[in-house]
């Protein structure tokens, strides 16, 4: 019986599987037999540094000399590669790490951060002036000597990079001293003179004793001769004297000299003794002689301009009458007298009982004698009693000021001004209709235009030059020309300078301009401090605001405590006072906006803020 057709074809297949197995194996060995080719081919290049494994639990790992010669170099071509990435995508207003601007390391910053922190710095370096006349040496600071300074364009085109330095790996590393003669100069001059008035010796209170202070000579000159002086060698380094130059100065000598100021701090020395005795009806205090030191100053004589007076610093006498607890001594008896109300026998108001210019002058007279005896305190006449009626004398400076203005709105912002830190914070961000205080920020508007170069002081604005318009703005708060240059520049473009300078809260909009007292009290830190317009015109725009007619407000209550430049602001119910107030415990910028108030209450509160400063 013959097989089947499928199981012969089956046995016949089944030898094919065997050659197939036999010529896969022999292909491996062919394989294996090249590998060993390329194996030898490597060992006669490189030694016997093969790659072998190493096992590591359940994995090997390739090592030798040829992986790792293999490894470095993609980790290198890695780095350059990353390198070159960072320096494509590098910002072009940033500085490379190590990058340096007229001496200065400025490696990593923004081309406007540098700008800023440079132009601070140029401001207080040195410069070092001779007198070509009397051969008179001088050294001011950058920014006394009317040097100005402005790195802004002079950074941005530093930090700029070129093409090349983007695309050369690791150009960072040597392309950073920046300093070219082909960069914008960031250095310029004041407008004008600059001036001082010569300082005599005099006798002050410095570091906790009265010293004879060394007089100074004044000058005149144009800051301009400074650079044509120098030459190149304004500024060519880093360090040392931002310039050297002889230029003709206009020296002018001062009339006191030491030896003057040193025999009169003798004869103060002398009437000082251990101490000094005031006296005040049947009643007598001792202060220790440093303490009433403090208050001691000296000026030239009217007459004769060569010798010194002893003055006496009221304000700072009386601080150190109140602070002995001898003001309220003298208060309670000078009440008991019926000399002045009792009012002023409260512990915060004591020192007002005393009349402090009659009390200084008697204590100059005492020291001016050289002979130590007893000073009269005088009691002051009260023509303002109105002030301090129901004025609160009880809680915090917040906890007054809430008594005082009951269900009135208010907010409340005080600075000081020398350190810029906030001495009084009360609803301070909150955002209110400012009323014509906003013409403060118009001022700051009208100035820029000024300083800018886009107008002067003499273009006309609403029928009148720029200068009367601002006056009138700020001094008799009239409307027509802060409206007219409104019309002219627009809401929008105020609104966006009065953020540049910080004022965030601050919004011009037609019929509704809106501020915050701490916007306010930025603005005017901004003049004070020079950092928004020039010393000139942030002078120019206090004087204005000292003489601005509106003074029910703060400066009543400051009264003769201190100068007071503000500009007020009135609506319907809304009373608002920004100040800047000089006075004995400082400079600062005073703010108070009220709704539903009075300037009578307004006055009250700057006077309860003056108190607690």
């Amino acid at each position: 019986m013959a097989e089947p057709v499928g199981r012969a074809d089956m046995k016949h297949n089944s030898r094919k599987p065997k050659a197939a197995a036999s010529t896969k194996k022999s292909m491996w060995k062919t394989l294996h037999a090249v590998h060993a080719a390329l194996r030898d081919l490597n060992s006669a290049d490189y030694g016997k540094h093969t790659p072998a494994k190493r096992r590591f639990g359940r994995f090997s790992v390739l090592t030798g000399s040829v992986y790792t010669r293999r490894r470095v170099m993609v980790a290198c071509f890695g780095l350059v590669l990353l390198v070159e990435v960072l320096q494509l995508v590098w910002p072009s207003d940033r500085f490379y790490p190590l990058a340096t601007l007229d001496g200065y390391s400025v490696g990593g910053q923004s081309a406007h951060g540098a700008a800023q922190r440079l132009n601070a710095r140029a401001l207080q370096r040195t410069v070092t002036l001779t007198d070509s006349t009397t051969s008179t040496t001088v050294t001011l600071t950058a920014k006394q000597a009317g040097i100005t300074v402005d790195y802004d364009a002079r950074a941005k085109a530093a930090a700029r990079h070129s093409l090349a330095q983007r695309v050369i790996p690791f150009s960072w590393l040597f392309v950073h001293n920046t300093t070219s003669d082909d960069l914008p100069d960031a250095f310029g001059a004041s407008k004008g003179q600059t001036h001082a008035d010569a300082v005599n010796a005099s006798v002050k209170f410095v570091d906790g004793a009265l010293q004879a202070v060394d007089p100074s000579v004044g000058y005149t000159f144009n800051s301009g001769d400074i650079l044509k002086a120098a030459g190149s060698g304004f500024a060519s380094s880093g360090a040392g004297d931002l310039a050297t130059a002889t230029i003709e100065m206009n020296i002018v000598q001062p009339t006191v000299s030491m030896d003057t100021a040193q025999q009169l701090l003798k004869t103060i020395n002398a009437a000082l003794g251990d101490g000094v005795t005031f006296t005040y009806d049947d009643g007598s205090w001792s202060l220790p002689a440093s303490s009433v030191a403090k208050a001691v100053s000296a000026t030239a004589n009217d007459q004769d301009n060569t010798q010194l007076d002893v003055t006496i610093i009221s304000s700072t006498l009386i601080r150190q009458l109140k602070s002995q607890g001898v003001a309220l001594q003298v208060a309670q008896k000078a009440v008991d007298d019926g000399a002045v109300p009792s009012l002023f026998a409260v512990k915060g108001y004591a020192s007002r009982a005393i009349d402090a210019n009659d009390t200084a002058s008697a204590l100059a007279s005492m020291l001016a004698s050289g002979s130590n005896s007893p000073v009269g305190i005088s009691i002051t006449e009260v023509d303002n009693f109105e002030l301090y009626e129901g004025l609160p004398t009880q809680g915090s400076t917040k906890d007054k000021l809430s008594q005082l203005f009951g269900d009135a709105t208010y907010s409340v912002a005080v600075y000081d001004l020398s350190t810029g830190k906030s001495k009084l914070q009360i609803n301070a961000d909150e955002v209110t209709t400012s009323a014509s205080t906003y013409k403060l920020f118009v001022a700051y508007s009208m100035i820029h235009a000024v300083e800018s170069g886009d107008l002067t002081w003499d273009s006309p604005l609403n029928g009148m030059t720029l200068s009367s318009c601002m006056a009138t703005m700020i001094v008799d708060s009239d409307n027509d020309c802060p409206e007219a240059w409104l019309s002219l520049y627009g809401f929008d473009a105020l609104t966006e300078q009065a953020h540049e300078i910080g004022a965030n809260n601050t919004n011009f909009r037609y019929g509704d301009m809106t501020t915050t007292a701490n916007d306010l009290a930025t603005v005017l830190k901004g003049y004070y401090s020079n950092s928004i317009v020039s010393a000139d015109s942030a002078n120019h725009l206090f004087e204005l605001m000292g003489e601005q007619v509106y003074r029910d407000g703060i400066p009543t209550g400051i009264g003769s405590d201190g100068v007071v430049q503000d500009k007020v602001g009135f609506l319907d119910s809304l009373l608002n006072d920004a100040a800047i107030v000089r006075c004995d415990k400082g400079d600062y910028a005073m703010v108070i906006m009220t709704d539903g108030s009075s300037w009578h209450k307004i006055a009250q509160a700057s006077l309860l803020i003056y108190e607690d400063l």
